[in-house]
């Protein structure tokens, strides 16, 4: 089935951040049919909290917990944890709702992230 729309939630980052948690956001589905670093960038933009020092980690996850993609305020775009195109489609669930959820990792080396879950067999 088609993604007919996403859900995004997101963790905290601080004990202020968290009255509004799991931060949740409802999108239609963007032009694009394949999550790429472009569809990963707009989706986190304007999204997720920025901090002080500029050096937060995010792992991007599919609803099953399944890691697509590394992202770090301090990186200009962000790196997906796959070779090959995830389409939309294959990440939607039979109501055609694409969940999406963006797992903060403070300020964990987002270099020593991406090595370890890139050569996980599944990328999770």
């Amino acid at each position: 089935m088609p993604a007919t729309r996403i859900e995004l939630t997101r963790d905290s980052v601080a004990a202020g951040d968290d009255t509004d948690a799991p931060h949740q956001r409802v999108l239609e589905p963007p032009e694009r049919t394949v999550l790429d670093a472009a569809a990963v960038a707009d989706l986190a933009a304007g999204y997720l909290a920025r901090i002080g020092g500029g050096r937060a980690t995010w792992v991007l996850r599919a609803a099953g917990g399944t890691a697509l993609a590394v992202l770090a305020q301090q990186w200009p775009q962000p790196r997906l944890l796959s070779s090959r195109q995830v389409p939309f489609a294959s990440l939607a669930e039979p109501d055609g709702t694409v969940r999406l959820h963006f797992e903060y990792l403070a300020q964990q080396d987002p270099e020593e992230l991406f090595a370890r879950l890139g050569r996980t067999p599944d990328a999770s």
